[in-house]
């Protein structure tokens, strides 16, 4: 499970390579899914296809339809299916679908962390906890990404800093990032969870992110429309409007890259023609649009109040 193949598998899926990391995953047969470590590439592959701007959800389950019709399919395989499902969904739909994932949640609660089911647990985590963040279950996102194995989870616990960063709550991710640094070593992805907090933070951590993202840019597979967003972002903070504006150029430019939300974030941010159009109306239920969206109205009913002496 060590193996160096799903170390680069993993590494393109923390940074944002989505479809370097499905080329990486199925570069080897994974049709044996009872295999661990290839039903671990399908799962990464499968989770890559939900992370695209659109989501691939049929691509995602069709990688595990040997396990989903197994006589005992894996939890981590049945909650990426419900969380495709959950994506899809609008309205009432979508809370079913969260009831299929908080039904998988069950079967761990008050169980002991086990290395044998360590993997479907945290798989399980953390679909649960991308679910809740996107239905603004706060609290029920941060009690899943903290018990059971999401204690000592880098996946669950970037998911948990980024939820935290959201909620303006930065000496919490900062707590919470260093506890981490404890057990998660040098890994990437707690160099890109303190990258987070560096970006919020401002000062030298914020150049201590850009380096991170500049070092990531340079590397071969780097030039993401998730990491060229990021590295534009810290460009922005500091300052350097032209380069940040030329990341998102280039990530526009790119196949995946012209209806990637934190591509059009960042260019909304930057005032670039038609990125805010094309992001409230790809995803009008994006935070950066709901925030912008609250204050205009804020604004409207406040200037409603006043009338223009002639």
């Amino acid at each position: 499970m060590d193996s160096d193949a799903l170390f680069h598998v993993k590494q393109l899926f923390w940074q944002g390579s989505y479809k370097a990391c499905i080329e990486e995953a199925t570069s080897v047969n994974i049709s044996d899914l009872s295999d661990p470590e290839s039903l671990s590439r399908a799962l990464y592959a499968a989770r890559s296809h939900l992370a695209l701007a659109p989501p691939a959800t049929s691509a995602a389950t069709s990688l595990l339809q040997s396990a989903l019709s197994a006589n005992e399919p894996p939890a981590s395989a049945r909650a990426i299916k419900a969380f495709a499902d959950f994506v899809d969904a609008s309205g009432e739909d979508k809370e079913s679908k969260l009831e299929e994932l908080r039904d998988l949640l069950l079967e761990y609660e008050g169980e002991e962390v086990n290395e044998e089911t360590r993997e479907e647990e945290r798989i399980v985590r953390c679909m649960a906890g991308t679910a809740f963040i996107l239905q603004n279950e706060v609290e029920e996102a941060v009690t899943t990404l903290t018990e059971g194995c999401g204690k000592t989870d880098l996946e669950c616990t970037a998911l948990l800093i980024q939820l935290l960063l959201s909620l303006d709550r930065r000496d919490i991710a900062q707590t919470t990032y260093q506890s981490a640094k404890q057990w998660g070593e040098d890994s990437l992805l707690i160099q890109i969870m303190e990258a987070w907090i560096g970006m919020k933070t401002g000062g030298r951590p914020l150049n201590q992110s850009y380096y991170l993202y500049e070092e990531l840019y340079q590397q071969p597979s780097g030039r993401t429309p998730a990491i060229l967003a990021s590295h534009a972002a810290a460009h922005l903070l500091l300052g350097h409007i032209d380069e940040a504006k030329a990341d998102i150029l280039e990530a526009q430019q790119r196949q995946d890259g012209k209806e990637d939300p934190a591509v059009l974030s960042v260019g909304s941010s930057l005032h670039m023609p038609e990125a805010y159009q094309r992001l409230a109306s790809a995803q009008p239920e994006h935070p950066f649009v709901a925030a912008l969206e609250a204050k205009s109205a804020a604004f409207d009913e406040a200037a409603a109040k006043y009338s223009v002496s002639a």
